[in-house]
């Protein structure tokens, strides 16, 4: 004779094995690991800080990392920063904004246990509007910034002062006072040739007889 009472506690058991029980261990994981800044659909302009817990003691690696909102591929996702500890459970990192194009983006962390499990908390919206118009008029409430975006005016070029620079002598052209030179010293030889002709000259002649 079949037992009803221990079968449907025999039924029981199952149901609470496969799915109370599981449900229960995924509460307590997701309690272990929690991004509290920034929220869901929050504004972020600028520097801001990304802060999470992480309560699990036996914490192997981490990684954050952000994707468009809405796109779960894995291969979507880019890496902001990770480590191999988390000091006193408490994980802060510096966000610049600034250098990807306003969008709507998702937030996940992920911690890799030592036994092999992975736990990850995700912000599925985070809106980026640096350079854009914020669409709400609510939400300048939501605005999360350490370092608003200053715009950086133009630089004026300071014109460099200009010195003229004398052209170099040509080393082919006759300058003034090498040329007077030339002809004073033309002409003193011609008046020393012409003194010496003259001398031989008086010499050469025949002496009168008297």
């Amino acid at each position: 004779m079949i037992n009803l009472k221990a079968m449907w506690r025999w039924i029981i058991g199952w149901v609470v094995w496969f799915f109370i029980l599981p449900a229960s261990v995924v509460a307590q994981a997701d309690e272990g690991i929690l991004i509290l800044s920034p929220a869901d659909q929050q504004v972020l302009q600028g520097v801001i800080e990304v802060q999470a817990r992480v309560s699990f003691d036996d914490v192997q690696t981490y990684e954050l990392l952000f994707g468009y909102s809405g796109d779960t591929d894995e291969r979507n996702l880019f890496l902001l920063t990770q480590g191999n500890s988390i000091p006193d459970s408490q994980l802060r990192h510096r966000w610049d904004t600034t250098l990807i194009p306003d969008g709507d983006y998702r937030l996940v962390l992920r911690v890799y246990l030592i036994n092999g499990e992975r736990r990850e908390a995700v912000v599925e919206t985070v809106r980026v509007r640096n350079y854009s118009v914020v669409e709400s008029p609510t939400a300048s409430g939501l605005v999360l910034s350490t370092a608003p975006v200053v715009p950086t005016p133009p630089e004026t070029p300071t014109p460099l002062p200009v010195t003229s620079t004398p052209p170099k002598p040509n080393p082919g052209s006759v300058q003034p006072v090498q040329w007077t030179t030339s002809v004073l010293r033309s002409v003193g030889i011609t008046i020393v040739l012409f003194v010496i002709l003259g001398g031989l000259i008086r010499l050469r002649r025949p002496k009168k007889r008297r």
